[in-house]
């Protein structure tokens, strides 16, 4: 079966979505749209598929089976609602939207159409974050007590991006931060509360914009959590561990994608080990992972392994933050 996907959205994440699409062989890329004629274009042509700039267009021309949505997180809820009455299933990168309400309303649109429908946390499915969480899973460090992710990197982008138009821009914690927020509720189970502070050093003029948070979570099993993210560091860092009751373990990276090693300690062990990674796992973000995730959830007509509700409830976690 090949299945026939429809592209909205082809700046940035868009494109990497449309490579992994076409070279994929489960998938055709049929169309591809963007507002930048000249982008749309030059994405499609790549793909040997249509180019559109309106989405009405693409959806009433091309004969599709799914669509990806990687537009702006307030365009969101609208292209979902139109794809679902279609009936496509949709991949839908994060964050699930930028308000809550309209995370919720996606969620919906979900839940009447019973289309296939995942949400784009690539992070579950990079090789060095599986190890990590098969160290939790597989009950090698207990019970986890302590969570932590942290990404710091000189993110803030440049003018002319959607992140810093005032019309779109929702800032880091919903919009960066959502990985963070994602990765730890896929280690340690539901998280019952969040509570945090942010900052905005870069771009005082755009009302409810942040570049910074910092965030505590407290989790159902009764463990915690810290989630720290900045747009504005200039040394980047990234690391993701779990402290659990009978040993630990940290993922670390000299960068702000990279995955460098993962080291562990568990009961029993004397010395911690230390896995590092090759430059190519290192640097692999998981997005190929997830296109192959949504692809065979959509050849079998069944759920991705990360849907709506988890988009949603990275959302409203956010979203808590953000309101201390």
């Amino acid at each position: 079966m090949s299945i026939a996907v429809g592209l909205v959205g082809a700046g940035g994440v868009g494109e990497t979505h449309a490579e992994n699409l076409v070279g994929s062989e489960r998938a055709s890329l049929e169309a591809v749209c963007d507002l930048d004629g000249e982008t749309a274009r030059a994405v499609a042509e790549a793909a040997d598929a249509r180019a559109y700039t309106d989405t009405a267009e693409l959806f009433a021309d091309a004969d599709l089976d799914a669509v990806y949505v990687a537009t702006p997180p307030r365009t969101h809820a609208d292209l979902v609602r139109e794809a679902t009455a279609r009936g496509l299933a949709v991949f839908c990168e994060k964050p699930l939207a930028a308000s809550v309400e309209d995370g919720r309303e996606i969620v919906r649109a979900v839940d009447e159409s019973g289309v296939p429908f995942m949400t784009g946390f690539c992070l579950r499915f990079a090789e060095p974050c599986l190890r990590l969480r098969d160290l939790v899973a597989g009950g090698a460090l207990g019970e986890p007590v302590t969570l932590f992710s942290a990404r710091s990197g000189s993110g803030v982008p440049s003018a002319g991006n959607w992140r810093v138009d005032p019309e779109q821009a929702c800032g880091v914690t919903v919009e960066s931060a959502s990985h963070n927020l994602d990765l730890l509720r896929w280690l340690g189970g539901e998280v019952a509360r969040a509570a945090g502070a942010t900052a905005n050093v870069s771009h005082p003029e755009i009302d409810g914009f942040d570049d910074n948070v910092v965030a505590t979570l407290t989790f159902e099993s009764g463990a915690v959590g810290c989630v720290r993210n900045s747009w504005t560091s200039s040394v980047e860092t990234l690391r993701h561990g779990v402290i659990g009751t009978e040993g630990a373990a940290v993922l670390e990276g000299d960068g702000w994608w990279r995955h460098d090693r993962l080291t562990y300690r568990t009961a029993g062990d004397r010395h911690a080990t230390t896995v590092a990674f090759d430059d190519g796992t290192a640097t692999d973000t998981g997005y190929r992972g997830e296109t192959r995730a949504f692809l065979d959830a959509v050849a079998a007509d069944a759920d991705p392994p990360v849907d709506a509700r988890d988009g949603l409830r990275a959302l409203e976690l956010s979203h808590q933050i953000l309101s201390g």
